[in-house]
């Protein structure tokens, strides 16, 4: 369990960088839309930028999705 803390953790800096989605990496791509729900659920009153939204998803991190946590340790796997 906290392997998978850690792993979704290091999978969510992955989604830290800025930019349009049209630069992201297809890892980060598929994690922004697995995790979409998710954002949406838990952060939708966080302000983007900063790296607000990624504190918003470590603060909700036991809550998140099981499609969202998969895409976030897929993410870490093939980074």
């Amino acid at each position: 369990m906290i392997t998978k803390k850690v792993l979704a953790i290091g999978a969510i800096l992955l989604l830290s960088a800025s930019g349009a989605m049209a630069q992201m990496r297809p890892g980060a791509r598929a994690v922004l839309q697995a995790c979409k729900p998710d954002i949406r659920q838990f952060c939708s009153q966080v302000a983007p930028g900063q790296g607000r939204i990624k504190a918003c998803m470590k603060e909700h991190l036991q809550e998140l999705s099981e499609p969202c946590k998969e895409g976030l340790f897929q993410a870490w796997l093939h980074q």
